[in-house]
């Protein structure tokens, strides 16, 4: 089966020329010479332009993407967008003149989508859309061909170039759907136009811009706006807010501890290489996740439920899981050159996201060998930021963790209930990423199991890497 990504990625079997693009957009051509020019590809980032790529010119804050539209020539494009208020467009060159460019990498998305007419599955939630992205598109592959969200390829301007590097003959798309701010996924899902619509959860990411969890549940809701009218939307059975919040017509599908959901765990096993299961659905199949957590148990069966929307289901869900891959820095074990074992985890980070995976790793048997964390600030939480960081402290057992290292503003808050919690000779922190690596470095000999999370802007990405080579 297929499947692909992003940058680096395969050619896409799109293919449409520069006047097809124009009467899909109802745009026009500069030089009408340049009809028949073929496009193959398509790009925004001249670093990444392969031959036969359409550029697309964003114009920022800080730079006009028109300027690079030579470069871009040079390193193999063969055709460009050209925003209608910028003079001087290339008379040598196939350019399509369009209002906006950003709106017209979405409006062609749309109507490629249309096109080709696969199901679309789309997930959001605050946490763990990525990893169920992940989870989906193993289990589809193993029927259809799939095309699915690369890396953090999720929003205004990931999400159409998903769409639009998508095969020709592609019979599910799963498509990841971010946001900061309300509306934002709106937009996505309009262009998307899902047949299946999934929501993880509603935690705190964000709330600095949207005020409180309520906000944030209205907002995940806009993944029905494009929602099609016969479709489902699949969302967590305990979680009120949404429930509250839903309006629409369409089915709806419950995953969740309550028996009252469709599809509930009758019995979930942690382990250090992932957790296994059985459901209410098939209580004689277990099923194993390579991913840790009891909260991927519920992501699982949210991807459980489109699945069996689309006829895949028992022994295919159970075989797809077992090799599936999964995207990198979510909660992957890596071992470093002098044999300590990372959890890794520096991609994202937030207080329900937090809590989940500490109770996680204090609980594994790390067969004798010392724990350790390393927790930078979680972002975006605005004034809740110094009670939420106190609170994920809260899960913090005694005699769980041997030492723990904290860097960021945010995460002194954290410290200090981590020293009630585990004591206060355990607990280190850093005002910067390297006196923090500095420490760590000199710590770890090899013998330990260390979860690192925080989130992105905090760079414990790198941290990770200089553990590694240790």
């Amino acid at each position: 089966m297929r499947k692909l990504l992003f940058y680096g990625r395969e050619r896409f079997d799109l293919k449409k020329t520069v006047g097809e693009v124009v009467a899909m957009l109802d745009s026009s051509i500069h030089v009408d010479t340049f009809r028949d020019v073929v496009i193959t590809g398509i790009c925004f980032d001249t670093r990444q332009i392969k031959s036969g790529d359409l550029f697309v010119p964003f114009v920022g804050n800080l730079r006009d993407g028109h300027e690079f539209v030579s470069q871009a020539r040079e390193m193999g494009a063969v055709a460009t967008f050209w925003q209608k208020d910028v003079p001087n467009p290339p008379t040598d060159f196939p350019v399509i003149l369009v209002d906006n460019t950003l709106l017209s990498l979405q409006e062609l998305a749309a109507k490629y989508i249309q096109q080709v007419k696969p199901k679309v599955i789309a997930i959001t939630g605050s946490n763990g859309k990525t990893t169920t992205k992940d989870i989906m598109a193993a289990i589809v592959e193993t029927t259809y061909k799939v095309h699915y969200t690369g890396g953090n390829f999720n929003n205004h301007i990931g999400l159409p170039y998903t769409i639009l590097t998508m095969p020709e003959d592609t019979e599910v798309a799963v498509l990841e759907m971010g946001m900061n701010h309300r509306h934002e996924i709106e937009v996505l899902s309009k262009i998307a136009k899902p047949d299946i619509a999934i929501i993880t959860n509603i935690g705190e990411a964000h709330i600095e811009y949207l005020g409180s969890r309520e906000e944030i549940a209205k907002a995940k809701l806009e993944i029905t706006a494009g929602l099609n009218p016969s479709g489902i939307l699949i969302y967590p059975h305990e979680e009120t807010l949404l429930l509250s919040n839903i309006n629409g017509d369409f089915r709806q599908l419950t995953f969740g501890k309550s028996e009252a959901a469709e599809i509930y765990p009758l019995e979930i096993h942690a382990e250090a290489e992932g957790t296994s299961f059985v459901t209410n659905w098939e209580p004689e199949l277990e099923i194993f996740v390579p991913i840790i957590g009891e909260h991927n148990v519920f992501n699982t069966m949210a991807a459980m439920l489109a699945a069996r929307e689309i006829g895949i289901e028992g022994e295919k869900i159970q075989s797809a899981l077992k090799k599936m891959e999964r995207s990198k820095s979510r909660l992957e074990w890596i071992t470093t050159k002098s044999g300590a074992r990372i959890l890794n985890d520096a991609y994202n980070s937030s207080p329900t996201a937090l809590k989940t995976v500490l109770k996680t790793f204090m609980h594994m048997d790390s067969k004798g060998k010392p724990k350790y964390l390393v927790l930078a600030d979680m972002l975006e939480l605005g004034e809740l930021s110094t009670k939420l960081h106190r609170e994920s402290a809260e899960v913090l057992e005694k005699d769980t963790i041997e030492k723990v290292f904290l860097y960021g503003e945010a995460m002194k808050a954290f410290g200090t209930v981590a020293e009630t919690k585990i004591g206060q000779g355990k607990v280190q922190h850093f005002d910067t990423k390297e006196s923090l690596e500095t420490a760590l470095l000199s710590e770890v000999n090899g013998n330990e199991w260390i979860l690192v999370k925080g989130s992105y802007g905090m760079g414990l990405k790198d941290v990770v890497e200089n553990l590694i080579i240790k």
